[in-house]
């Protein structure tokens, strides 16, 4: 059985001790103990921590289920309460403990890590542009009122999810993430109330 890359390795254990411990709180000697790996060998992989945040965040992104929202097959308004719902999920893995990796990373590195601070500003762009066309589509099938302003409100649920992950933080409990669901996002599509 071929041995798994030490590159990969690291990656993964980066994006774990990220996640827990923060940006400015885990070191390289951190990261490579995690994985198994000498010290020396991460900068035969990556030139510095920065860089090896950027793929962290490359990889996250793609894991937050941007493609559910594009899928034809499922009808827009269940696309993103499912949307939010299977990320509200994969926080409660943790216990809510762990926050939003992305808007962890956002935070930490606006000032000292300023490319992976864009990384994830351009992932956070696409992602407001994702639930964007999934809002025009249930407008066009008539379950959003057409007045909605579908940029604005892509912004406002990202804001939304990355406030209620900051806060379940704090509570351990997955009533932020409830709330989002069943009240912010109704409310913000102007939904019918039930």
């Amino acid at each position: 059985m071929p041995r798994p890359s030490l590159r990969e390795a690291i990656v993964e254990s980066a994006t774990t001790q990220f996640h827990l411990h923060g940006y400015n709180g885990t070191g390289v000697a951190a990261i490579t103990s995690a994985a198994g790996a000498p010290k020396g060998s991460f900068y035969n992989h990556f030139a510095s921590k920065e860089q090896l945040a950027l793929e962290v965040v490359d990889r996250f992104a793609d894991g937050m289920g941007l493609e559910m929202l594009s899928d034809t097959a499922v009808p827009p308004l269940e696309r993103i309460r499912g949307h939010f719902a299977s990320l509200a999920g994969a926080l409660e893995v943790h216990a809510f403990r762990r926050g939003c990796l992305l808007g962890n990373l956002a935070v930490e590195t606006a000032v000292d890590g300023p490319e992976v601070a864009a990384r994830v500003t351009a992932f956070f762009d696409r992602w407001s542009v994702a639930l964007a066309a999934a809002i025009r589509e249930a407008q066009a099938d008539g379950s959003v009122p057409a007045h909605v302003d579908a940029d604005v409100v892509a912004d406002e649920l990202i804001d939304l999810y990355e406030g209620r992950t900051m806060r379940a933080r704090t509570t351990a409990g997955p009533a932020g993430m409830q709330h989002l669901l069943d009240h912010a996002l109704p409310r913000l599509l102007e939904l019918p109330r039930a």
